[in-house]
């Protein structure tokens, strides 16, 4: 698959996955040469800084496989930023990146966030009991609980959702808890995040496709509110 990553090719370099707040932070670039296991990338813009020396990246990219374009990704090191010259002889700003393992399938879109609805058609069950899901992604979720359920963060937590009467257990991180602004409430309501830890086949594919009808959902209410 190295084969694949050639001068001219796009890529999209993941600089930032924020488990806790689930955010990935994806930047846009183009492959300038590849060098054995050293790639030569376009600076990004916004420009990734120098703190970033030495630190992992996530180089990823699009092969064509069949009728479907797939993503592929490999970490790899940021090892410095240099001026290079292209063939042209115009100089810009570049990465020096260093990288050895083997591409594998990579979805930028693995933290894409929804908020459903009553109406959505999924629930969430935390110790039994059922909360409020502010948002979720096949990454993990975000829900407001009753003040009665203790929630202790970075412990492991079995999580049960229910899509369309179907029910999945799931093995997840709680990865932190907080109260809300309002000091009425505090005692009565917490909020808190997941983190799904092993996502089955079954449903990965389900959540996925529930994911993709609220976000429908959502486009046709802001259209026709």
């Amino acid at each position: 698959m190295m084969k694949n990553i050639r001068p001219g090719l796009t890529a999209k370099i993941v600089t930032e996955i924020d488990l806790v707040r689930e955010k990935i932070r994806v930047k846009n670039s183009m492959v300038y040469d590849v060098v054995d296991d050293t790639i030569i990338l376009a600076q990004t813009e916004p420009p990734i800084s120098k703190s970033m020396i030495d630190k992992e990246i996530i180089i990823t990219y699009l092969v064509k496989q069949k009728d479907e374009m797939v993503r592929y990704g490999f970490p790899a090191k940021l090892k410095e930023l240099i001026d290079y010259n292209l063939a042209s002889g115009q100089q810009v700003k570049a990465l020096v990146a260093s990288g050895k393992a083997l591409p594998a399938p990579y979805s930028i879109r693995m933290f894409y966030r929804v908020a459903p609805t009553g109406k959505s058609g999924l629930e969430m069950y935390v110790q039994g009991q059922r909360v409020n899901v502010l948002d979720i992604s096949l990454g993990g979720a975000k829900f407001s609980y009753p003040g009665t359920l203790r929630l202790q963060p970075d412990s492991a937590l079995m999580v049960r959702i229910e899509i369309d009467e179907t029910t999945y257990q799931i093995e997840s991180m709680l990865l932190r808890t907080w109260e809300g602004d309002n000091e009425r409430f505090r005692s009565e309501l917490g909020f808190a995040s997941v983190e799904f830890v092993n996502v089955s086949r079954p449903l990965e594919h389900a959540l996925s496709r529930k994911i993709r009808e609220i976000e429908r959902e959502s486009r046709f209410r802001e259209t026709f509110p």
